[in-house]
């Protein structure tokens, strides 16, 4: 457990200017706001937030960062505001606070959408200071290290984002032992059985591995000596977790697991590296294809160093890292060595490793969806890098996997949206073709190109599928655009929208409003109350009638069924069944998503068929049957049946699709009926009756519904 002393007298011994005072006061502030509160472990809060400065202080953190560390909950968990922060401790300290502190006072729809607007905060004040993402890594840490004091379901969860997100960023910003450390905590966690399988078969061979590295050590170390090199050999055991992935990526058992220890080499400069290289490749053999060098071509993070393999003695297979110490610095420390050591290159190094950020921030600045964003998130930080160039000999880093389609829009997203070819190394290939380390890539444009929905399924880069979903987002949202313009200008008579009304239906704008109009988002009925209600003078109707929307006669659809709307000039909304020929007729025209609910009391016509069986006064039960259920006839036709049955085809009127349910029941329960279904294509309006219904029918169709009893003999 770090205490206040410990760690100023450690900001004491790198940074002389450092005002320790003022970290003083900052911790007896933060122990004054935290008060009372406990961790669940039961310990004091203020442990936890001196636990974070103390890790900043190991890594060589400047002043601000230590006092932020010291304060980062007060704002979240206490009643101190960052007004207050920021006339105590400075502005820098309080934006530092700010960007560490989750989203508050707001509501979100569900905890993913929570999640993404914390990340998105943290990451836009980590672009404008990396400090701010130091600090939530040094904070996430110390939680993972007592996460044994949680419920399971929590843990694991923390874990898994952890494991996700925060285990990359690390990696992100070079902060290799942060990663490790968080990966095997978290591994313990989301898959304890394995974790303790794996530790107890290390235990069982610690001996005899720590006898191997030292042997190693001084066999490395002799034969650089002996060539006059100056060199320092480190020996270091793999993580757990590391192994953990080798044994699931190679189908393999521990057992066959060989290269548990892994050396490093540590030189003057450059030159030296390659030296050291040489004589290691002369003291044992290489293995093919393991060789990278990370000096000439550094990855995204800004690490560098050689990487090899050799087989060594009694056929140990042996993973060497050779490094200047600035390398090394920078390898285990990331950005946070920018503070702790500082080189000539230092400023070129971090701009290179912060490319990544920006990718981050773009997708930020472009994604809607909560959940788009962090799989893009996820996706853009946890991968492996290949190495590839263009015609002209610049160089990208993609992940691992990436197609031609991938560099085309890593290169600009224009020049995507154009592609029609790609030439790999001088050769045509197709836009499935995975890219690897050393291709040179050459892409082929028209002005005429636009990119396809099938291109999905190529690109595997979160920048590539975004810009190809964006650009169809952007073709989508110019057609829902002209199908809501062309609603206010025919039906509305204009298409300038006063801002009242994109406050009334909670748009940002007019253009917002159009769009959500056109896309369905918003519906007809919501937009035609408001304008009916408001009364607004900015608006003409023209001849319209009171009721803006109108069943189709074709398929007489009723409140509640599936429906869709087409605007007629002067009419207002014909609303058509989803499934009327009409629709299908015509697929060219702008057809509207619409909720249709209907008023209470308002009847609408809709189409039934009765099956009957010829028998004496069966057409009498069945209308009885449909005024008892508050319904009235307005038409109907006969269809004599083979079998002795007889089609009774009604056009009745109905408030909505209960009521129609209901009366459909009820005719089911008449003696006699054989079959009941609705029919929607009645074609009885202006038709002559082919089923030869006798005025005497008509009179007794009026005089049931008007309440008189009227008698009529039937002709079977």
């Amino acid at each position: 457990m770090s205490r206040i002393f410990e760690i100023t007298e450690r900001v004491a011994s790198y940074s002389a200017k450092a005002d320790i005072d003022r970290i003083n006061q900052a911790y007896v502030f933060a122990a004054h706001a935290h008060a009372g509160q406990l961790r669940s472990s039961g310990d004091p809060y203020i442990v936890h937030p001196l636990a974070v400065a103390g890790i900043l202080a190991s890594i060589g953190m400047d002043e601000a960062s230590i006092i932020a560390a010291i304060l980062h909950d007060t704002v979240e968990d206490t009643s101190v505001t960052l007004e207050e922060v920021a006339s105590r401790f400075g502005d820098e300290v309080a934006r530092l606070v700010d960007g560490v502190t989750k989203v508050g006072q707001i509501r979100f729809n569900s905890s993913e959408h929570k999640q993404a607007e914390n990340f998105r905060k943290m990451l836009m004040a980590t672009a404008r200071d990396v400090r701010v993402l130091i600090i939530k890594l040094a904070d996430r840490l110390h939680n993972m290290r007592t996460l044994g004091f949680l419920r399971e379901d929590k843990r694991r969860r923390i874990s898994e984002e952890t494991l996700h997100i925060y285990s990359p960023l690390a990696h992100r910003l070079g902060m290799h032992w942060i990663k490790q450390e968080m990966e095997d905590l978290a591994f313990l966690h989301i898959d304890p059985e394995a974790y303790r399988a794996i530790a107890s078969k290390m235990e069982d061979r610690l001996d005899e591995l720590h006898r191997t590295r030292e042997h190693l050590e001084s066999l490395i170390q002799e034969a650089l000596s002996r060539q006059g090199m100056k060199a320092k050999v480190q020996g270091r055991m793999k993580h757990l977790y590391s192994i953990y992935q080798k044994m699931q990526r190679k189908h393999v058992n521990f057992d066959e697991i060989y290269d548990l220890v892994a050396f490093r080499i540590i030189v003057d400069d450059i030159p030296s590296c390659y030296q050291a290289l040489g004589l290691v490749h002369g003291l044992y053999r290489p293995v093919p294809g393991r060789f990278k060098d990370y000096i000439a071509l550094p990855k995204p993070n800004g690490y560098q160093s050689l990487h090899t393999t050799v087989i060594g003695p009694e056929n140990f297979r042996i993973e060497i890292q050779i490094r200047t110490q600035a390398m090394h610095s920078y390898a285990e420390e990331g950005v946070a060595a920018h503070w702790l050591y500082k080189s000539q290159d230092a400023d070129a190094r971090d701009r290179e490793s912060f490319k990544w950020l920006k990718r981050l921030m773009d997708l930020i600045q472009e994604s809607e969806d909560p959940s788009e964003f962090l799989e893009n998130m996820r996706l853009d930080l946890f991968v492996q890098e290949v190495y590839v160039f263009s015609r002209d000999g610049d160089i990208f880093a993609l992940p691992r996997g990436s197609r031609p389609l991938d560099f085309a829009y890593a290169v600009h997203t224009e020049l995507g949206h154009h592609c029609i070819g790609v030439r790999i190394n001088g050769e045509v290939a197709d836009f499935q073709q995975r890219l690897r380390n050393g291709d040179q890539i050459e892409i082929m444009v028209s002005p005429e190109q636009t990119p396809s929905r099938q291109w999905l399924q190529y690109v595997k880069t979160p920048k590539a599928r975004h810009a190809i979903r964006q650009w169809f987002r952007r073709q989508e949202r110019e057609v829902s655009m002209r199908i809501g313009r062309k609603f206010l200008r025919d039906v509305l008579g204009r298409s300038d929208v006063p801002v009242s009304m994109c406050k009334a239906l909670n748009c940002r704008s007019p253009e917002d409003l159009m769009e959500k109009l056109g896309r369905g988002d918003l519906p007809i009925h919501r937009l035609l109350e408001v304008v009916q209600r408001s009364e607004w003078k900015a608006f003409n109707i023209r001849g319209l009638e009171k009721t803006l929307m109108h069943a189709a006669t074709c398929c007489h659809p009723i409140p509640g069924d599936p429906v869709l709307g087409q605007f007629r000039r002067g009419h207002g909304m014909i609303l058509h069944h989803r499934k009327c020929p009409e629709i299908r007729k015509g697929r060219e025209k702008d057809w509207l998503e619409v909720h249709w609910e209907g008023e209470k009391g308002k009847m609408f016509l809709t189409g039934i068929e009765v099956l009957t069986r010829n028998e004496r006064g069966m057409l009498a039960k069945v209308t009885q049957c449909i005024a008892e259920q508050s319904s009235s006839i307005e038409d109907l036709k006969l269809h004599q049946r083979p079998g002795s049955t007889t089609e009774l085809i009604f056009l009745v009127s109905v408030e909505n699709r209960k009521h129609l349910a209901d009366l459909l029941r009820s005719l089911r329960g008449v003696p006699g009926v054989v079959r009941v279904s609705r029919r929607n294509r009645v074609g009885l309006q202006g038709q002559t009756d082919e089923g030869g219904v006798s005025r005497a029918i008509g009179q007794t169709l009026r005089g049931i519904f008007s309440g008189r009893k009227v008698h009529v003999k039937e002709d079977s």
